[in-house]
This record gives C-alpha cells, sequence and structure tokens, in this order.
C-alpha cells in the first residue's frame, strides 16, 4: 500500500466512510463487520481540539470558549493527544523558547495559534499589532482572542451591579480588593463573582457598552443576554471560523490515514481479507474511476 501518497478525498473509501456503510462491503454475518463499522463511527466522530500553552496562559478557560462558542470537542494537552484532529496552542505575548518547543512537535496544517487575554490590550487594533507581531516571530498567524468574554455570562444581578458602576462612573481599581470591598458586605457576593467571571478587563469593556448606547439609550434597558452577546462578538472566537475550516481538508485526510491504517489492521487478520483489501486499492483513486 503506497502509505505515502494522499487519499483521494472522494475515493470510494472516503463516501463509504462519510456515509456510515463501510460495514456493507462484509457480509452481515461478519466476524470483522463490528469492526467495520467501529472504524467507520471513529472517522466520523465530532471534531476534537487539544489546547496547548504555557502555565497560565489560560488554557483551561480556552477549552470551555471553544466549546460554548464554537460546540466543538475541547480538552487540555495530555495523555490522549493521539485523538486530537486539530491543535490550538495559546499565546500571552511573543513566543518564548517554551512555545517554539510545542509548536514544534504539532502538525502545521493543523494548528491554530492564538494569543489570549487580547481584551487585557487597550482596544482591538492593539491585540492586533501585539498578534501581528507575535506572528512575524513565529512565521505563521496568530488570532488576537479572550477566552474569558466568550465565557461571559452576566446575571441579572452583576448587570444591576453594572449600571450602578456607570451610573456613579465608578471604575475598577488595579488591586481586586478595592473593588470587592467598595460595596459592601451587602454586594461583595455579586461583585465576587462578577470578577471571577469578567475579569478587571471585561468588566472595562461591560461597563464601556453600557456607557456608549446609541440614541442615548438608558443603560437600564439593558439586558444579560444583550450584553453577553457584546461581549462574545469581541471575544474573537468568531473569527476563528475560517481558520478552523481551513484545516477542515488536513483533518479529513488524517482521519483516512488513521481509517485506512485500521482497514489494514483488519485485512491482516484474515476474515474477509479479500473485501477489506479491494476496498483499500480504492482509497487512492476517485469514486467515479471504481470499476
Amino acid at each position: 500500500m503506497p502509505h505515502d501518497e494522499t487519499i483521494a478525498p472522494d475515493s470510494a473509501l472516503a463516501r463509504l466512510a462519510e456515509s456510515g456503510r463501510l460495514a456493507e462491503v462484509v457480509d452481515v454475518a461478519s466476524p470483522v463487520r463490528a469492526e467495520l463499522d467501529a472504524a467507520a463511527r471513529r472517522y466520523t466522530r465530532p471534531l476534537h481540539v487539544r489546547v496547548s500553552g504555557r502555565p497560565g496562559s489560560g488554557r483551561d478557560t480556552c477549552v470551555r470558549a471553544l466549546g460554548a462558542r464554537l460546540a466543538v470537542s475541547a480538552a487540555r494537552d495530555g495523555a490522549s493527544d493521539d485523538d486530537a484532529d486539530l491543535w490550538v496552542h495559546v499565546l500571552t505575548g511573543p513566543a518564548r523558547q517554551a512555545d517554539r518547543d510545542v509548536l514544534d512537535t504539532l502538525p502545521t496544517d493543523r494548528t491554530l495559534v492564538l494569543l489570549g487575554k487580547s481584551d487585557t490590550h487597550r482596544d482591538r487594533q492593539v491585540a492586533d499589532a501585539v498578534a501581528a507581531e507575535c506572528a512575524e516571530g513565529i512565521g505563521r498567524p496568530v488570532h488576537p482572542v479572550s477566552a474569558l468574554l466568550a465565557c461571559a455570562d452576566v446575571t441579572e444581578a452583576e448587570l444591576d451591579l453594572l449600571r450602578r458602576m456607570s451610573a456613579t462612573g465608578e471604575t475598577v481599581p488595579v488591586m481586586s480588593g478595592g473593588f470587592l470591598a467598595a460595596g459592601g458586605d451587602d454586594e461583595r457576593s455579586t461583585r465576587t463573582s462578577l470578577l471571577r467571571g469578567l475579569d478587571r478587563a471585561g468588566i472595562g469593556i461591560a461597563l464601556d457598552l453600557l456607557a456608549r448606547e446609541p440614541g442615548g439609550t438608558d443603560p437600564a434597558d439593558n439586558d444579560p443576554a444583550e450584553i453577553n452577546r457584546e461581549l462574545w462578538a469581541r471575544s474573537g472566537f468568531d473569527d476563528l471560523i475560517p481558520a478552523i475550516r481551513g484545516c477542515m481538508e488536513p483533518v479529513r485526510q488524517w482521519r483516512l490515514i488513521e481509517l485506512r491504517a485500521r482497514l489494514e489492521g483488519v485485512a491482516a487478520r484474515g476474515p474477509d481479507r479479500d473485501a477489506v483489501e479491494h476496498l483499500l486499492q480504492q482509497a487512492y483513486r476517485p469514486a467515479t474511476e471504481v470499476a
């Protein structure tokens, strides 16, 4: 089998796997039918993303954001990295040697690099400039995102606090203790949850949103869902969709290579070997050429 060739994306093997009919190449009573069915299910599994990055880069929050905003299966890098279809590596600034070492081990055509915590920069232009600097340093695109904003879930109580802050001109001090103490014991839990959910930079963005309502709209007219949508939109995660789509053909090819290896193992064990090997022979020919 020519392992160095690209599997035809519209081959009989690809079409059968994507339709879930791979097991139909053997008789219903065949001892390998269950293995072929399992191989097809694995091929059609949901996209799985592995997130890497140095400690403090926000990997865990990025995992949550990918699930919340893009509805993909995501997890931190670890023991089951072989299951990864797509890799996301999170930077906090220009890549350090530890980042370069990790990126050198990841498949270039299935890896996205993010500049995390973009909300901590003064504005989107600054975040874009920092991301461009990071990209120049590693020779590949870097996407600025804020995983914290992507996971925003402002409650009515938190929004009421934000409204009061907006009305009185209260800002968030550099030291979180000052923010938590400002409202007294009666609202400390709300301030704590708001700070945990948005951090200092996110609270500032939410206050900006309340202050800039067009046409003099009263901030009291906002509801949590509206504020959350605005924060999600500013997170940058929706901007990752084209980049992820650009990786899908390499992901598909990787799955086909994995599928071929599984089928070769099935064929090597003997039962229905001819049927499975015939299917493998068609992996490099478009289905229209298959007799």
